[in-house]
């Protein structure tokens, strides 16, 4: 319970990722979850944090590169000053990535 509300708060500045890890250290020193187990969670999600990396390092390059801020200023110049355009030209480009990533999810999602 600790732990999740140090993720939630983040007393002392500290990044969530030291309370997550606090609390997992927590659970194994003081015995309430068996050390096998908890080798055995990390592992199971081990497509999941490799997933997670690489769409964080596409995302990182994408910034770097300049992509959102092209798409940005391409989405405004489409909305000709209006902000209704722009929020329905949003929405629906929202709307068909929601779309798109449903149908080529990986089964394992």
């Amino acid at each position: 319970m600790l732990a999740t509300a140090g993720v939630i708060v983040r007393p002392f500045r500290l990044p969530e990722a030291v309370w997550a890890v606090a609390g997992a250290l927590a659970l194994v020193c003081l015995g309430l979850m068996p050390l096998a187990d908890a080798l055995q969670g990390i592992g199971k999600g081990l497509d999941v944090y490799l997933f997670l990396t690489g769409m964080m390092l596409l995302a990182e390059v994408a910034r770097e590169t300049g992509l959102f801020d092209w798409l940005a200023s391409l989405a405004a110049s489409h909305a000709r000053g209006s902000p209704e355009r722009l929020f329905a030209s949003s929405m629906r480009s929202a709307l068909s990535l929601r779309c798109f990533s449903r149908m080529t999810r990986p089964r394992w999602c």
